[in-house]
């Protein structure tokens, strides 16, 4: 595995106290300003705020659920139907839902994650607005900067906010496009759509020429298919369906014995965004394999047997010939691992035991949103040859749909839950697409302090502003309990 270190800047490695909003502002021994002097100054910018998002305690200092991005999808993926949680320990507030609320302290784990990274690219963009953008090489910078403030926005959007379609004109979050202390109100969802929206299309063609170091670094590819999952959300399906299909070319599709290898390695060639880690780096129990990785023992889901398992429901309804079905342990045991309990997913193994790289997206999320968007755009023939596409090399024995209509686009959602597992999807297609949560079911594998059910649009879909947020800023109004 090839591992590369990143440049880690302090400014970006510490955090302001609570009573400071949005935590947009940490203190540091560098003068972040004058360091945005030069196209080099940039560009180590835009590497710290990748470290940043795959770095421990910066968002809610000294807790296990805190190592960046990676760590946010899989706390709203253990939020969904999907995930079970066999006991209340580390992520089971979000597991139970109460780490929605404003009083936890695991409401602000996505908020201030990414507000205080929005404000490094701030710096960037402001420095290089669009006229001064004249080299390649500050067309590239602004571009990826544009790529990832807008897509950041899009997982603020998508947590502390309702659904795009039908709620334009709610409240959403607040947006900052320069670095000031002044403290904004809630926009609109439409106006932090608008945003989104504009960010990721003006990178685009700044990233033409961009060819990246690593998988950590956000590509046109990459930009590309932030967007088509943001038209998704906004039903623009037929430019969802067309970056989708854009995005994900050059990525082959994994085999079977690669699929089944652990997840631990960016280097898996479908990989579109992922940052490799050396075990330097990593911080060991604090890390996402240190939660999801049933085989460690020296781990919390392996040795502290905070297991995380697939819902019974979506286990059964994956075919014994599709071969994913294989990195989850049967009701009938694992010869492998034989002190694993029935359903416990063995698809997160990390054989470094402390260095395994975070994959953020592979190139397979992106068939689904082109087969859902393309069903939705009117295009169900192109919807069902894409779904074949993948799924028949899964599952050999994948007959072509002949679905159609609602039916076409639950066997879509279906196959991409069972392809994503754990990687970050389950819960926003849930909220998106009006799901309801439902864990409270005969025979249902579910710890019971997460055995219940809400219904689809209710309030708890929605994370509510963090309390250090309400304190320190007066103009905002508070999403419902």
């Amino acid at each position: 595995m090839k591992k590369i270190l990143t440049i880690t800047l302090s400014l970006l490695m510490l955090t302001s106290c609570d009573k400071e909003f949005l935590n947009t502002t940490p203190e540091s021994t560098i003068n972040d300003e004058q360091l945005a002097t030069s196209e080099e100054g940039y560009a180590a910018i835009i590497n710290g705020v990748y470290s940043a998002l795959r770095s421990y305690g910066l968002s809610i200092g000294a807790n296990h659920e805190d190592y960046g991005h990676k760590s946010i999808l899989a706390a709203t993926d253990i939020m969904s139907n999907d995930v079970v949680q066999t006991k209340s320990s580390w992520y089971g507030s979000f597991y139970n839902y109460i780490g929605r609320q404003q009083t936890s302290i695991r409401s602000k784990l996505a908020w201030s994650t990414y507000y205080p990274q929005i404000k490094t690219l701030n710096i960037v963009l402001n420095a290089v607005p669009a006229e001064a953008a004249t080299t390649e090489k500050l067309k590239n910078i602004r571009g990826e900067a544009l790529a990832l403030r807008g897509y950041l926005y899009f997982m603020l959007a998508r947590m502390y906010g309702p659904t795009y379609v039908g709620h334009q004109t709610d409240l959403c979050v607040p947006i900052y496009t320069t670095v000031s202390l002044e403290p904004h109100a809630r926009s609109t969802v439409n106006e932090v759509y608008t945003l989104i929206e504009n960010d990721l299309k003006e990178s685009l063609p700044l990233l033409k020429t961009y060819t990246r170091r690593n998988t950590s670094a956000v590509n046109l590819s990459v930009a590309q298919a932030f967007l088509a999952d943001i038209y998704l959300e906004m039903g623009k399906y037929a430019e969802a369906a067309t970056l989708a299909h854009t995005s994900r070319q050059g990525y082959p599709l994994l085999s079977e014995g690669e699929w089944n290898t652990g997840f631990y390695d960016v280097s898996n060639k479908d990989t579109m965004w992922g940052i490799a880690l050396t075990s330097a780096q990593s911080s060991f129990v604090a890390s996402f394999f240190g939660h999801f990785d049933n085989t460690n023992g020296s781990a919390y889901a392996g040795g502290g047997e905070i297991y995380k398992n697939i819902d019974k429901r979506l286990y059964d309804a994956i075919p014994d010939t599709d071969y994913r079905k294989k990195a989850f342990v049967a009701p009938t045991g694992n010869t492998t691992y034989p002190k694993l309990p029935a359903y416990a997913n063995i698809k997160f193994r990390d054989p470094t035991v402390n260095g395994g790289d975070y994959i953020y997206l592979r190139a397979a999320a992106m068939y689904y949103i082109e087969a859902e968007a393309y069903a939705k755009s009117g295009n169900e023939a192109q919807a069902i040859q894409t779904l074949y596409d993948i799924t028949v090399t899964r599952d050999p024995s994948y007959v072509k749909s002949t679905n159609t209509g609602t039916a076409l686009i639950n066997e879509i959602i279906l196959q991409k839950r069972i392809e994503l597992w754990g990687e970050g999807f389950a819960w926003f297609d849930m909220k998106r697409l009006g799901i309801p949560l439902v864990r409270d079911y005969a025979e249902s594998n579910h710890a019971t302090f997460g055995k219940f059910n809400i219904p689809a649009g209710d309030n708890k879909f929605t994370f509510q502003v963090p309390q250090a947020e309400i304190d320190a800023n007066t103009l905002i109004v508070q999403s419902p309990l």
